[in-house]
């Protein structure tokens, strides 16, 4: 499969920034990788109390800031699904528990698009293909007792 061909399996927003030289895949991107359980942090209140797609956006498609920061654009990381292999290094990098926040734990597969992992984090930058939903495989396994 060629360049152009593999970003079209995107969504628009990443697709685009592949296209325009935006941002670049790291040398170090997984196509193929065996299913992996991960945890992610998700939303979660009293009125919203089930997983779904929304749960999976990138910062830039959630237009998110970061600590009072615009998301930066220009990095590939803005553009993925964080996930963690590690419990520890979820509560670690979120500071969890967290107000309308709980930490979801599901099984990520290769059909859902390519990660990169940092092995020394065991944060995985997942890279959704366009129309995927991996809010199925996900269940909460943790929650902050005030969000309900």
């Amino acid at each position: 499969m060629n360049e152009l061909d593999y970003y079209n399996k995107f969504p628009d927003v990443l697709k685009n920034a592949l296209i325009n030289k935006k941002v670049r895949f790291p040398d170090t991107l997984q196509k193929e990788y065996d299913d992996k359980y991960v945890f992610r942090g998700v939303k979660y209140n009293s009125k919203k109390k089930e997983i779904n797609k929304t749960d999976f956006l990138s910062h830039i498609e959630r237009k998110d800031t970061m600590m009072g920061r615009s998301v930066d654009e220009t990095d590939i990381s803005s553009y993925s699904c964080s996930c963690f292999l590690n419990l520890d290094e979820l509560h670690t990098a979120t500071k969890f528990p967290i107000k309308n926040k709980a930490v979801a734990k599901g099984l990520i597969k290769k059909d859902f698009g390519p990660i990169n992992i940092n092995e020394q984090t065991s944060h995985i930058d997942l890279y959704l293909f366009d129309g995927v939903d991996p809010s199925y495989n996900f269940e909460v396994v943790e929650k902050w007792e005030k969000n309900g």
